[in-house]
């Protein structure tokens, strides 16, 4: 079992919730579509969202009609275009649903590309039924959606078994696969579309217009689409077309009392402003069917990926949350609990240490612990998906070690056929958690991991000396990157990653190391933040001010208190470790602090916990966690009124936890 498979295994529930999602019910005998939220899977880079996505495509192959399409291939699209081509791949035919038509949609595609004389509306009505009438090949209208999704339908070739060509070749290909899938159908088979036109008069809501004066309108939208307002006309138009064509076909045919489960829409990271737009126009669009009590919902269920933009500017009462947790045990959610909702967020979570240990299993290493090298790689990774099998992958290619070295592991390089330069997992770890930014925005990102929380990156971030290019937009950058609100392990993870990039900074480029560390303590010790200060001093390797102060603090604070005050400050970074054996490193570190003899035992405390915790340290750490055993051990005794419970307690974990370690 890979880790991908873990993570397919991890959500089988989730994939359950997804099928209740598509189920049509059974209140009078006829099967029925039920008014679903859109479900919103989100997750930081990395998380398993898009593996997810492809997980369901396989499980819906040739069972249910569904389309898949990554919006970020599709920045320049409209709106228009993109349903064009998810009518196009919902028009495979499937077992059981035959090929699904769109005849409405495409008498709203085809009217919007006539030529028109717009000067005589009555010559336009014409002209608008005489174009009508004629179309009645299964491959002419089907080439109406060819040409009007135009670009977006390249993304989604890969769907229906084409090979993705060059854009100059890739509709002729398309239009060549066309003409093989009209000959599926039988020689007399038509679609009269002006037999639909008449949809665009009442649009099933009852509504009096005439049906060619609206088709005037939408050909007269289209010669100005540029204008907001009749962008806006059109897709509303042409949503409501589409939905009512997937009503009509799910109740067409003789099996139609067979298809139990809607089609499936998958849309992969929507947080673009054309899936956003495409989106919500969907829920107006269903708002608007509720709204006029309709009760044939639209048979199509919605599941896409974000990184936690899409719903940020949705009302409270318009979503609902489930949670990682419901799906652990017991019965799934009631889906009538979300009848009221238009948008159902589910956030990934992150791989336990019970999962990347199965994935450790499954490798059978003759030369390593299992054990031990799921903790290693778990508190490296914090359990991001990716990450973990980016460093599970490379740990199966390396040379037995006689103790893991994370920091070896992450230097590995390699070279593929399209790179002129080598490139380390660590490489490989960035441009999965970073995505495409620019050189510059890299470097800001890279002075701003350095702080442990949000505010003080920010203040970073605010003072134009600290950063290359003199200002950084906190909400496009920043925030989404460093510090997303959903306190998951990619953006942990990324911000170590980070912090190592700026301890490898040139001296010549500032700001460097000592200098961001600097500003940072200043800044906190401005506010008078004690922990931060020491965090900062110690980052900045200034090991006997820190000593001196804990050592004063353990006079004032209670055991408590001064235990939280000093795991807060051994969480600091390294600016570089020593390749040695860790306890050998706490050694010369506390050696080269010149430390009174009276500090000793703390100082050494400090600088071994911070070892210890650092996720880049080596598996060779019993002889570290001795250490830290003994002097937990000597700093109690160092406190007023004796040992206390705290320390003794701390000292009983360490001896434990040695047992682990080489």
């Amino acid at each position: 079992m890979t880790v991908g498979s873990s993570r397919v295994y991890g959500h089988k529930r989730v994939i359950e919730l997804i099928r209740e999602l598509m189920r049509r019910e059974e209140p009078d005998g006829s099967l029925r579509s039920q008014r679903f939220p859109i479900l919103v899977i989100e997750g930081f880079r990395g998380a398993g969202k898009t593996a997810l996505l492809a997980t369901l495509a396989d499980l819906l192959d040739q069972r249910v009609p569904y389309a898949r399409l990554d919006f970020q291939c599709n920045s320049r699209a409209s709106v228009t275009q993109v349903l064009s081509a998810l009518a196009f791949d919902l028009s495979r035919k499937c077992p059981g649903y035959g090929a699904l038509r769109f005849p409405r949609f495409i008498v709203g595609q085809l009217v919007m590309e006539l030529q028109l004389d717009l000067t005589d509306h009555a010559q336009a009505r014409r002209q608008i039924v005489d174009a009508l009438n004629r179309q009645r090949g299964v491959d002419t209208v089907r080439k109406v959606l060819v040409d009007a999704a135009g670009s977006v339908l390249e993304t989604m070739v890969r769907s229906v078994g084409v090979t993705v060509v060059p854009p100059t070749r890739s509709l002729d290909v398309i239009a060549r696969w066309l003409t093989k899938l009209a000959t599926r159908f039988a020689p007399g088979q038509r679609i009269v579309l002006g037999a639909f036109q008449n949809w665009y008069g009442h649009r099933d809501l009852g509504l009096p217009h005439d049906s060619i004066d609206v088709l005037v309108d939408l050909n007269r939208w289209a010669t100005d689409a540029d204008d907001e307002g009749n962008r806006r006309r059109i897709d509303e138009l042409l949503w409501a077309a589409f939905l009512a064509d997937l009503r009509a076909e799910f109740s067409r045919g003789k099996r139609a009392d067979e298809r139990a489960l809607n089609c499936a829409v998958l849309l992969d990271n929507a947080d673009t402003e054309l899936a956003r737009r495409f989106l919500h126009q969907l829920v107006r669009a269903r708002r608007q069917r509720a709204v006029s009590e309709q009760d044939d919902a639209d048979p199509m269920t919605v599941v896409v990926t974000s990184r936690g933009a899409l719903l940020s500017d949705v009302p409270g009462i318009d979503q609902a949350l489930v949670t990682p947790d419901a799906f652990r045990a017991g019965p799934l959610p009631s889906t009538s609990d979300w009848s009221h909702c238009w948008w159902l967020q589910y956030r990934l979570p992150d791989l336990t240490e019970d999962e990347v240990g199965r994935a450790v299993t499954d490798m059978a290493l003759a030369w390593a612990d299992n054990q031990r090298l799921t903790r290693v790689v778990y508190d490296l990774t914090e359990g991001h998906p990716a990450a973990t099998q980016l460093l599970l992958d490379t740990i199966a290619r390396s040379h037995p070690q006689k103790w893991i070295e994370p920091e070896a592991i992450l230097c590995q390089a390699w070279r593929d056929a399209t790179s002129q330069h080598p490139f380390t997992l660590e490489d490989q770890m960035l441009s999965q958690l970073l995505g495409d930014i620019s050189t510059t925005v890299f470097r800001d990102l890279v002075t701003c991991a350095a702080a442990r929380e949000r505010e003080q990156s920010l203040v970073l971030a605010g003072q134009g000396d600290m950063l290359f290019r003199g200002q950084i937009d906190y909400g496009e950058v920043l925030d989404p990157i460093l510090w997303p609100a959903d306190g998951s392990a990619g953006p942990a993870l990324l911000r170590r990653l980070l912090r190592r990039r700026l301890a490898q900074r040139d001296p010549a480029i500032t700001p460097t190391w000592p200098t961001v560390y600097g500003r940072l303590r200043q800044h906190c010790r401005t506010r008078s933040d004690e922990a931060g200060e020491l965090h900062y001093a110690l980052a900045d390797g200034d090991l006997r001010l820190v000593t001196r102060r804990l050592h004063e603090r353990l006079a004032e604070l209670d055991s408590a208190a001064w235990t939280e005050l000093l795991l807060s400050v051994v969480q600091a970074p390294h600016q570089q470790r020593r390749l040695e054996a860790p306890i050998d490193e706490v050694r010369t570190l506390v050696a080269a602090a010149e430390l009174d003899d009276a500090l000793v035992a703390v100082g050494r405390l400090v600088t071994a916990l911070q070892v210890a915790t650092n996720p880049f340290t080596d598996s060779r750490r019993r002889h570290l966690h001795w250490q830290i055993a003994a002097d937990y051990a000597e700093v109690s005794r160092l406190c007023p009124g004796g040992p206390h419970a705290v320390f003794l307690e701390a000292e009983r974990r360490h001896r434990r936890e040695a047992e682990w370690w080489d």
